[in-house]
């Protein structure tokens, strides 16, 4: 059982969308139980979705002012989407969750617990921890997972080796303690936790939760090939960092 703290936390939620109007509803309507425990701002990153998103985003916003809307032209890429909603935010604590209803809001709650009582800098809410569970990752994704996963624990610090999941998309951190690194993330990587972990090279303090991976409601996963060459990429580029003075 959480114990609730009697002054609330000032949470900002970034949620990166392309495509997700079927999705981003149930999502944010999910998200806004947590203003009980939190003083709550969603942040919705939009990459100039074709299918309406931004617009459903901007109606609901204009009724509910803890709701924001970054509608984003000519700027595109999640890790890019991430660190643009992290600089606009302005809660002491960030938090970030795939828009498609994967994540659930419930993990954001037992992150900030966590963050809060072991006097975190990031929690992970991980898919491959041992009270995990995954209801929606295909095998292929898993195998892909588990490859870019191995590569990550080679390339990076060995601070962070007890780590399960550091392609997550599904992470709560302190806004002092990472906004130095959070600068510095390069918008063109892999994803964004592999990059804020390469470039911090172990100086932050680190734990995870295990989370449910629920499966997608609408809509397609946005993984193919190209993320997988990204993912070398990135690769290089953190095993740079380590090398270079």
């Amino acid at each position: 059982m959480i114990n609730e703290k009697s002054e609330k936390d000032n949470l900002s939620i970034i949620l990166p969308t392309y495509n997700e109007r079927d999705n981003i509803c149930p999502l944010i309507n999910k998200l806004l139980n947590l203003n009980a425990f939190y003083n709550l701002e969603i942040l919705v990153i939009d990459d100039n979705s074709i299918d309406g998103t931004a617009s459903l985003v901007r109606s609901i916003a204009q009724k509910d002012q803890r709701i924001r809307l970054v509608h984003r032209v000519d700027r595109t890429g999640l890790s890019s989407a991430i660190k643009e909603g992290f600089m606009n935010s302005t809660g002491s604590i960030v938090a970030v969750m795939d828009s498609d209803g994967q994540h659930e809001p419930d993990a954001i709650k037992e992150a900030i617990y966590k963050l809060n009582k072991d006097g975190l800098d990031l929690v992970i809410g991980s898919r491959f921890l041992g009270d995990s569970e995954i209801k929606g990752l295909s095998n292929r994704r898993k195998k892909g997972s588990s490859f870019a996963n191995y590569f990550s624990r080679l390339s990076l610090s060995d601070n962070y080796n007890n780590l399960t999941d550091f392609m997550s998309g599904c992470l709560v951190m302190k806004r002092e303690s990472c906004v130095y690194y959070v600068h510095k993330v390069d918008v063109n990587g892999f994803k964004f936790l592999y990059e804020l972990l390469a470039v911090s090279n172990g100086s932050l303090k680190v734990a995870e939760i295990g989370l449910t991976f629920q499966p997608r409601t609408y809509g397609k996963s946005k993984l193919d090939i190209a993320i997988f060459w990204d993912f070398l990429i990135s690769l290089l580029h953190s095993l740079s960092l380590r090398i270079l003075p």
